[in-house]
């Protein structure tokens, strides 16, 4: 495609590259007051891309022990080295197994190889150089889920972890993401959504349907490039290139009767991205006659919930929640 950087890659396309493409350990401790964290770099497997992980633990794990885990979602433009920094340490401190990833295209993770020519037919799975684009920084919630879903697995999987005892802790799209495999999986027994946009029927009612199918016709002729690019972001406060036609489709909301985990949702009073009315407060007023679950609000704005008092705050709420569903 013109104007985009090509690159000359190697590609296998073998189940067996997959099978042996085993998680990637460079453990290394991460100093704290009270307990000693080990933190690992492993690979986590997403519709056949590889994802960059951290898994953290406490150093001293008893050879016999196993420890409730939490995944982390990070939000839209967020990195498992954000969450990581913010949260899973604090969380491993207190007795957990926390999993930190990059999605998709993003931060230390593989995107998608958009091949720049027609590829010769193949019966079989075939290797060999392929010229193609690596795509980045999409913003695809399907995609995204994927990630989640398959990040969850690979915690689920863990040898310290309990399989069935599992948290979930999402921040801002994060949060929706969050939802969405909480709905899904009973593994989950208690879920943090931390200014997650749940509503996106609502948030992104401004966004014609008619216009959406006609993106949706031109990229399946080729009329517009199949990834979206920078001419689809017109925020400067949202990083990366959202699919706006996935995101119209996106509906978190869907499934929320099958929720069954203890639900925690923060939100900041001074939101501006989405109107915490239609979301969180909306989310919170569907479930709460039937789940534990609490509302708690903090001063100031969106990005004011990753800094000073409120960060604190909001993070030793969280912890608490997983303590007293998880523990």
């Amino acid at each position: 495609m013109p104007g985009e950087k090509r690159a000359l890659i190697r590609s296998s396309f073998c189940l067996l590259s997959m099978l042996l493409a085993n998680a990637a350990l460079s453990p290394f401790a991460v100093a704290s007051d009270d307990v000693r964290i080990d933190r690992e770099s492993v690979t986590i497997w997403s519709q056949g891309v590889r994802l960059a992980g951290d898994l953290y633990k406490p150093s001293k794990i008893a050879e016999d022990q196993k420890l409730p885990g939490i995944l982390l979602v990070p939000g839209w433009g967020g990195s498992k080295a954000n969450v990581g920094k913010n949260y899973a340490t604090h969380f491993a401190e207190a007795g957990f197994i926390v999993l930190a990833f990059d999605f998709k295209s993003w931060g230390e993770s593989d995107g998608p190889l958009m091949a720049s020519e027609k590829m010769a037919p193949s019966e079989e799975a075939v290797e060999g150089e392929v010229k193609a684009v690596h795509v980045r920084k999409v913003v695809n919630p399907f995609s995204m889920s994927a990630d989640v879903r398959a990040a969850l697995h690979y915690l689920g999987g863990e040898s310290d972890v309990v399989p069935d005892s599992l948290g979930i802790f999402g921040t801002s799209m994060g949060g929706a993401l969050a939802l969405v495999i909480a709905t899904g999986d009973n593994r989950i027994k208690a879920y943090v959504d931390q200014m997650g946009p749940v509503n996106y029927t609502h948030n992104l009612k401004q966004l014609p349907s008619e216009l959406m199918r006609l993106a949706e016709t031109r990229a399946a002729r080729g009329d517009i490039p199949p990834y979206p690019g920078p001419e689809g972001n017109s925020d400067p406060r949202l990083k990366g290139y959202p699919d706006w036609v996935a995101l119209k489709h996106f509906n978190p909301l869907a499934n929320l009767d099958r929720l069954t985990a203890p639900t925690l949702i923060i939100e900041a009073e001074g939101e501006t991205l989405y109107d915490p009315a239609y979301n969180g407060r909306q989310l919170y007023n569907t479930i709460k006659d039937r789940l534990p679950s609490r509302y708690i609000t903090f001063p100031g704005g969106h990005y004011d919930m990753y800094k000073g008092r409120n960060l604190d705050a909001a993070r030793e709420e969280a912890m608490n929640w997983f303590i007293k569903y998880l523990k």
